[in-house]
């Protein structure tokens, strides 16, 4: 049924029941509910019905404030449904003392409130929750105050809405930060190291009745407290078993929450007041490692020789650097760890190796490995290329290594070549060769079972590298001087001259014929080629 039509029904009938005065149980679908009594009357119909439309809830917030402030607050069912209409789950007309909110407790889906019923719960009946006490909205605690019918609006969903501090102010308002819906106790999520004092060491598996006052949490009516005294050190809980020249001193200048005598002189002892500081690494080390129950039952007691590393360290280097560093390890490390070395490149410089280009970024152990037990090699027998890198040329500059070394073509900024002079090979590289990238003539081949790539052995003639276009009708004794005709800046440039390297001089209106009037495309089997020699220079050979 179309909008306009519902409307001119619904005005029909408001006008009918204004004419026939006496008509209105003809008309009405039922009594309304007794808080809706006053609504009463065909001439109040459109206080709640909208004209032409279905009721849409628009008209209901109009009266129904309280229904309205948790919906624009965002909270509850009414929030979480505020796209449906109104009528979807209240009904009227049933009669004056008919329930107009029909739903099924037992099959009601709580969360659809926003609130879901999670652990205990979910056992709680409705009314335990949904209490006049525990109502914080004020609208609908109005309405139900003066109407005194239950509800199930107004509640908070914080824990505090239903529960009272059982803590009496002194934690967190937000009881989910120790708590879940399972059950008051254990408070799994409480964080003591949230607190002023942090659990360390053996407080950790201290009870908290050792520190907190004695508590009954069955006793809804007595709160229970965490606070304590205010603590200064180990007091008020540890009373001091030393004499009054300890008095002044906290406990924690040598004892730590580890335990009274496992850590004794070990983490808060002042060692700065010996002749060695404990800086680094050492300030972590147990006392016992240096002080050795050997060494007090030499006599020595807590006074260590410690001039040198090595008094108390085993020369890792098995006396390699000992003749320069005398056991003065300072010179490569330090406390802060025995790695990385502090050695610089500054120190390599004035070794037999300085370091240069990408050897600068070369990690130390690449080229300082380990010998058979495990030591750092330090001092090397030679410090040529190939003590270290292998001949990728396979022996082709064997000699060349020999007499000089790789740096004649390589440096270490770069493996590649940057400043090769080719002419020292006998093969000027002009034209386009030198702009001919080096792989197009030197290629990987095999040399002693290895694949690498061919410098030497190469012939400088062009047909070791380009093919024969000509099909050999230059090639004198097998070999074709190509050099002759064409040039290397380009196949195309020709250096040839007819009248000179021809028997046929070019004269009159022969130097204006174009190469291929006279000089014929032939085929050889599968190969095209240009017929330039034998060729007759009769004049019929080529003119009619």
């Amino acid at each position: 049924m179309s909008k306009r039509i519902r409307h001119y029904i619904t005005v029909g009938v408001i006008a009918l029941a204004s004419f026939h005065s006496g008509g209105f149980a003809q008309f009405s679908p039922g009594e309304l509910s007794r808080p809706h009594e006053s609504l009463e009357g065909m001439g109040k119909c459109l206080q709640c019905h909208e004209s032409g439309n279905e009721i849409s809830g628009k008209k209901c917030l109009t009266c129904h404030q309280e229904i309205k402030s948790v919906i624009d607050a965002k909270h509850g069912l009414h929030a979480e449904n505020a796209s449906k209409a109104c009528i979807a789950c209240h009904k009227e007309h049933l009669g004056r003392d008919a329930q107009t909110m029909q739903f099924d407790r037992r099959a009601f889906d709580h969360p659809m409130t926003g609130f879901s019923l999670a652990g205990t719960h979910g056992t709680v009946k409705c009314e335990e929750c949904h209490a006049k006490k525990n109502i914080k909205n004020a609208a609908v605690l109005g309405v139900a105050g003066a109407t005194n019918r239950k509800t199930f609006l107004g509640l908070s969903q914080s824990c505090a809405g239903c529960h009272a501090d059982r803590h009496d102010g002194t934690m967190s308002n937000d009881c989910r930060t120790c708590h879940t819906a399972k059950g008051w106790k254990p408070a799994t999520g409480f964080d003591h190291a949230k607190t002023k004092f942090a659990l360390l060491g053996k407080h950790a598996a201290v009870g908290c009745a050792k520190c907190h006052p004695i508590f009954d949490v069955r006793d809804k009516e007595k709160p229970v407290l965490f606070s304590t005294k205010e603590f200064s050190d180990c007091t008020p809980c540890h009373a001091s078993p030393h004499s009054e020249r300890f008095a002044k001193q906290p406990c924690s200048s040598c004892h730590s929450s580890e335990g009274w005598s496992a850590t004794r002189l070990r983490t808060k002892f002042n060692h700065d007041q010996t002749s060695f500081r404990l800086i680094g690494r050492h300030a972590t080390v147990a006392c016992e490692k240096c002080h050795t129950a050997q060494a007090r039952s030499a006599g020595k007691g807590l006074k260590l020789a410690h001039n040198r590393c090595t008094d108390c360290h085993e020369d890792y280097h098995k006396g390699a650097l000992e003749r320069r560093y005398i056991g003065d390890c300072v010179a490569c490390h330090t406390p802060a760890g025995f790695r990385p070395s502090t050695f610089t490149l500054e120190a390599h410089a004035v070794t037999r190796f300085p370091l240069t280009g990408s050897d600068v970024a070369t990690p130390c152990e690449k080229c300082h490995t380990h010998d058979a037990l495990g030591c750092t090699v330090l001092h090397f027998v030679s410090t040529r290329c190939e003590s270290c890198h292998k001949d990728k040329h396979g022996g082709q500059f064997a000699r060349e290594m020999a007499e000089k070394s790789c740096a004649q073509c390589h440096s270490t900024d770069d493996w590649r070549p940057r400043a090769f002079d080719h002419a020292q090979t006998g093969f000027i590289l002009a034209g386009k060769h030198a702009r001919t990238k080096c792989e197009r003539c030197h290629k990987p081949v095999n040399i002693a079972g290895a694949m690498t790539v061919q410098y030497k052995g190469l012939k400088p003639t062009c047909e070791s590298c380009h093919s024969d276009v000509h099909d050999g009708q230059f090639a004198i004794r097998a070999e074709t001087r190509c050099e002759k005709c064409h040039q290397p800046e380009g196949w195309k440039m020709l250096a040839f001259d007819h009248n000179k390297q021809s028997a046929f001089e070019l004269s009159g209106a022969h130097v204006r014929v174009a190469c291929r009037q006279c000089h014929k495309e032939e085929r050889r089997g599968d190969r095209a080629f240009i017929r330039f020699k034998p060729i007759s220079m009769k004049c019929e050979s080529c003119h009619a």
